[in-house]
């Protein structure tokens, strides 16, 4: 009989040992907030491509709508006839990718479309411009969404 109570205070004694390192190890880093208060800002990054995107995430809270102006890099006329991708990405205080979403022409280089973030947190929205002739242009847009916003 007292071995199986040495065995039942070893399982419980390694369990408390496995969450208090949990704690430790996977903790958040801004005190225990489920916020993005802790969370550097994700780089923005440059159009790589064919084309110059300037994007923008237009509101508060988690409902978005994203508003991407295309313009050919060499003419800096608007891009006409695109096909205009977003991904929206959860970078911190974890990772998780949303599905992908096509933005429709409002006018003639301007693509717009609503996006839901739908957690406070750090998000990267991943920007892919389709042109006619088939090349593609990326870029990326940083937004944060602050909690009770």
């Amino acid at each position: 009989m007292r071995k199986i109570w040495f065995l039942i205070g070893g399982v419980i004694l390694l369990v408390a040992v496995v969450v208090a390192l949990g704690f430790f190890y996977f903790g958040s880093s801004d005190g225990g907030s489920t916020g993005s208060e802790g969370c550097p800002p994700a780089p923005s990054t440059h159009s790589a491509g064919n084309a110059q995107i300037n994007a923008q995430a237009i509101g508060k809270g988690f409902d978005r709508l994203i508003v991407i102006h295309v313009t050919d890099k060499k003419s800096g006329a608007p891009l006409h006839g695109a096909k205009v991708k977003v991904q929206g990405t959860m970078t911190c205080p974890h990772f998780m990718p949303l599905i992908e979403k096509n933005l429709r022409e409002a006018s003639n280089g301007t693509y717009k479309g609503d996006y839901n973030l739908f957690m406070p947190g750090q998000w990267a929205l991943s920007i892919v411009v389709r042109s006619e002739q088939g090349e593609a242009t990326t870029s990326s847009l940083p937004v944060r969404v602050k909690p009770g916003s």
